[in-house]
């Protein structure tokens, strides 16, 4: 399968016409994208128009300003400093309690969750450097270049004759479970490059953890999904790995008991 998949893979980068290899300052690592740093950018102000059309901006000057100020400092310090970030509160339900980053540099985070940071710069700091992270490392653009990917495997394997129905059914399997793990390793990725830049900000680490504290309250308070369906990690892995990472408190009970919930 592995064999197939990085086939597959360099068949997509081969037919697009346009690969680059980069050096990625937050991964660390040498990366292969087929989307130009000038294509990521207009994905992202396309879906930033889209955002913005759906979810009304906060229209609170003093919002505005605290989270351009948070952010500003926050970008100067991050690993991806090519591009424009722009900060925006979206207005939202009480129980929309999330913050988004789109390709390009736009991060977003609803009313409701800045109203539960909002008493500690450091809480929204944390929620800021983690989508910055985010962008950094360039997750939306490999989820893309994954996602194609996929959907080629995907066409082949449903299209081949000589698989049968099971055959297919765990190869399909498969490809959901690969697509999924990206994406938890992301979230972690992204919680450790937070604490990185939350420090040479002069913010204090903690911010993260008693972030995820407050998300881990909101989905405790909701129904059950199964864990294999998941595309983040529980919030005790990321508390944990950001423990590891800071160094700081010891890894009690509760941050081995996955509890994550999420609506139906």
């Amino acid at each position: 399968m592995q064999k197939i998949y990085s086939f597959l893979i360099l068949g997509v980068y081969v037919l697009s016409g346009c690969t680059q290899s980069y050096y990625n300052v937050a991964t660390q690592k040498e990366e292969i994208y087929f989307y130009s740093d000038d294509k990521e950018l207009k994905i992202g102000k396309s879906l930033s128009a889209r955002v913005e059309k759906k979810f009304k901006p906060d229209n609170d000057p003093l919002v505005q300003q605290r989270i351009n100020q948070i952010g500003g400092k926050l970008v100067k310090i991050n690993d991806r400093k090519e591009i424009n970030y722009y900060f925006k509160v979206l207005e939202s339900k009480k129980d929309e309690i999330n913050a988004f980053a789109l390709p390009g540099g736009y991060v977003y985070i609803f009313r409701a969750l800045w109203d539960k940071l909002s008493d500690d710069d450091a809480k929204i700091a944390s929620v800021l450097s983690h989508e910055i992270a985010h962008i950094a490392a360039r997750h939306s653009v490999k989820r893309m270049q994954s996602a194609v990917g996929a959907n080629v495997m995907s066409i082949l394997i449903l299209g081949t004759s000589k698989m049968d129905n099971y055959s297919k059914g765990k190869a399909m399997q498969g490809i959901n479970e690969l697509r999924l793990s990206y994406s938890r390793k992301d979230e972690i990725e992204a919680d450790i490059l937070a604490t990185k830049y939350l420090k040479k900000a002069g913010y204090d680490v903690s911010g993260v953890t008693k972030v995820l504290n407050v998300l881990e309250k909101v989905q405790r308070a909701k129904p059950i999904r199964p864990g294999h369906s998941r595309t983040h990690p529980y919030i005790t892995e990321r508390k944990k790995a950001v423990k590891q990472q800071v160094n700081r408190g010891t890894i009690d009970f509760n941050d081995y008991i996955n509890t994550e919930k999420t609506e139906e």
